[in-house]
């Protein structure tokens, strides 16, 4: 009877476990997955694994560069001109949208990137836009950072209109502190300071 009871429980676990799981929306699976495959193409290029990285890069990009081996010549000269430094970790990765048409999903996902240029710590945000063909299942990227804003309805001609790429953008954080620093104290405060001594009176 304890067998029985037992083993009723085990069922129970185990079907409730499978309605989670099937109630797990097909939006949140997507970017799951593409955000393994982000993650997987940013330390790829890191760490110079250059068969990944082409086997998550979108074949019409690949195609757009002349093929294979004009592709690969570009991202390696890419690299090396951005070469990280030695105490800089694979960028962070984030998919930011997320959509999907009848027979495709596509995603912008934003990287992040702490290095330093010219000796001042920088903080560069580029972007990713993903493409899947298989339900958002597997993901391949372009890299936005590589290329200019108008040529990504080149290297990916079926891009969605919707889909919004934010523009790059580069962040140097002691300066940001400093001018915080400098700035005068709002007006307001002042204008609160007359009004209490005017009570005063």
């Amino acid at each position: 009877m304890k067998v029985f009871y037992t083993t009723i429980l085990v069922s129970v676990f185990l079907l409730g476990a499978r309605s989670i799981q099937a109630q797990e929306s097909d939006t949140a699976i997507a970017t799951r997955n593409a955000s393994k495959y982000a993650d997987s193409i940013v330390k790829a290029n890191f760490y110079q694994d250059w068969k990944t990285f082409m086997d998550l890069s979108c074949p019409t990009a690949i195609k757009y560069y002349g093929g294979p081996v004009q592709f690969k010549e570009r991202v390696v000269l890419i690299y090396f001109r951005n070469e990280p430094k030695l105490e800089e970790k694979p960028e962070l990765t984030r998919v930011i949208e997320m959509r999907n048409e009848i027979d495709q999903w596509q995603c912008v996902v934003e990287k992040v990137r702490n290095t330093f240029i010219n000796d001042k710590k920088a903080i560069i945000t580029t972007y990713l836009v993903g493409q899947s063909l298989d339900a958002g299942e597997t993901w391949k990227f372009i890299d936005v950072s590589h290329n200019s804003m108008e040529s990504v309805a080149y290297l990916l001609p079926n891009v969605f209109d919707n889909l919004a790429i934010p523009l790059p953008k580069t962040v140097y954080p002691d300066e940001v502190v400093a001018q915080q620093a400098e700035e005068p104290a709002p007006a307001k405060t002042a204008a609160k300071k007359k009004q209490t001594a005017k009570g005063r009176k």
